[in-house]
């Protein structure tokens, strides 16, 4: 039986996902609670496991490659009456096979068979099939019909170039573009070529090329450099858009506080933040399908600034957790490989500038959480703070008796 590999939905608001590498390829056994590959969402990137035992039938995507949610990404071929039925296993009439299905003796034994191999020149049908002049060397190796119409073109050996294991079998068009643009262009200019998404045919192919004279080419034609958004890109522009549409109000304020030595000062707004929570439930609360969902524990998001992009990283439970945990797990999320846990389940946020100088800001509320503080610099033990709060759960009153709590925990902590 075939156990179809799909892509999980691993997030609201994903809506496709990123094949970052495969741990299986085609022919490798796995067992249940293996790791088939890794996966990137909107939010974290994920290992995805095999549910079934069996043998790796076809891996339909590629690395690199974004696959809508659902979409199959692999076929597991699972044991049926106690045997394997691999595609390739199965047994096919003679008739039925292709001269490459059957054996030498068939071949040589068949007159009918004879005649056709002497017919049949596997070359020429390619040159027929892309257009190629018959006076064009015939080019060897594995490689798809327009993959040797470019290699021809430019008088590329794809076979050696497939024996020394410098491009892949069977050759695609891209590998012999690879080639050429290796073979032409400095390995800046390359790189300049690739970024901007060039026509390699609008340079003269004489010489060796420089990255100025791509650059020069760029600029005289103005084209504009193409980068392709990361998923986390797509989802914070997507949680923008949503934020945006929330009724919101601002409160601007002021908080004292008082810093602690080898705590940062983040750790003690999370932990004053946590426990004013717990005096007002509102502020755990989030909107579902026309009911009010209020959560037990203080769910804090943070937005936090890491190598590989803005995250709104979650610490769960802060209320019961010390200065010192709080200070640790901040240190930990920076480099910590992500998970969906660490993005989600939370109610309120807080974002901190003011490490970069910044004084005071505004910011939007993340996902589906009731608000969020942006606090500014830190000067003389002042610091300002502005409040976004998602009118539909909380008045102006609520928001108020939070504030306050907030401003007397944030002296204690």
């Amino acid at each position: 039986m075939e156990y179809k590999v799909t892509m999980p939905i691993l997030s609201d608001t994903m809506d496709k996902g990123k094949i970052i590498k495969w741990y299986v390829k085609e022919g490798d056994f796995v067992k249940k609670g293996d790791k088939l590959c890794e996966v990137e969402s909107d939010k974290a990137v994920m290992d995805i496991e095999s549910f079934e035992e069996g043998v790796v039938k076809k891996v339909l995507a590629n690395e690199g490659d974004e696959v809508k949610v659902k979409s199959t990404i692999a076929i597991i071929e699972t044991m049926e009456n106690g045997k394997w039925k691999m595609e390739n296993e199965r047994s096919e009439p003679d008739h039925l096979k292709s001269d490459e299905g059957k054996t030498e003796k068939h071949k040589s034994d068949t007159p009918e068979n004879k005649e056709n191999l002497q017919k049949t020149d596997i070359d020429s049908l390619i040159s027929s099939i892309i257009n190629t002049p018959s006076k064009t060397k015939k080019i060897s190796g594995s490689a798809s019909p327009a993959a040797k119409k470019k290699a021809a073109e430019y008088e590329i050996d794809i076979e050696e170039l497939q024996n020394k294991g410098e491009i892949p079998k069977p050759a695609h068009l891209k590998d012999i573009d690879e080639v050429i643009i290796n073979k032409y262009f400095t390995p800046k200019a390359a790189k300049l070529i690739k970024e901007y998404s060039l026509d390699i045919n609008d340079f003269k192919l004489d010489h060796k090329i420089r990255s100025d004279e791509v650059l020069s080419y760029i600029k005289q034609n103005s084209i504009p450099k193409i980068t392709k958004l990361t998923p986390n890109q797509i989802a914070v522009i997507k949680n923008v858009e949503n934020s945006i549409k929330k009724p919101t109000f601002l409160v601007f304020e002021e908080i004292n506080i008082t810093k602690k030595e080898g705590i940062k000062l983040t750790a003690q707004i999370i932990k004053a933040l946590s426990l004013a929570m717990q005096k007002n439930p509102l502020t755990r609360s989030i909107l579902k399908e026309n009911k009010l969902l209020t959560y037990p524990a203080s769910n804090i998001s943070v937005a936090v600034s890491r190598d590989d992009g803005l995250f709104m990283c979650v610490i769960k439970n802060a209320e019961e957790k010390s200065l010192e945990e709080i200070n640790e797990w901040l240190k930990e999320i920076k480099t910590k490989k992500l998970t969906i846990e660490d993005l989600s389940g939370s109610t309120f946020g807080i974002s901190n500038l003011g490490m970069f100088g910044i004084e005071s800001f505004t910011a939007l509320i993340n996902d589906k959480d009731v608000g969020i503080a942006a606090f500014g610099k830190e000067k003389e033990g002042v610091m300002k703070v502005t409040f976004t709060f998602d009118h539909r759960i909380l008045n102006g009153v609520e928001a108020a008796k939070f504030i306050n709590d907030f401003k007397e925990e944030i002296k204690n902590v």
